[in-house]
């Protein structure tokens, strides 16, 4: 069975593609970048670029302290009327 490949995928080369694809497209743009995946085989890779970009999106250490200390903040104020 004949799979129709986008023209500008097509043109480039495997880490381009996977550039593209780490950025999460919807629609259209994922269809034919999944077509040229499995057309190169280039699954492994995908899942790889996929799993680091996820990495990547994880709050940062500044972001849990900042919790932490309107935590104790919460704690020191009301604190006394839970004791």
């Amino acid at each position: 069975m004949a799979v129709l490949r986008s023209r500008k995928y097509s043109k480039l080369d495997d880490n381009e593609i996977l550039k593209l694809y780490a950025q999460e497209p919807v629609g259209e743009s994922l269809h034919f970048l999944q077509i040229e995946i499995d057309q190169r085989n280039l699954q492994t890779q995908a899942t790889g670029v996929i799993d680091d970009n996820r990495k990547k999106a994880r709050h940062s250490t500044l972001y849990y302290l900042f919790y932490l200390v309107l935590f104790l903040f919460f704690l020191l104020r009301f604190g006394g009327d839970f004791i």
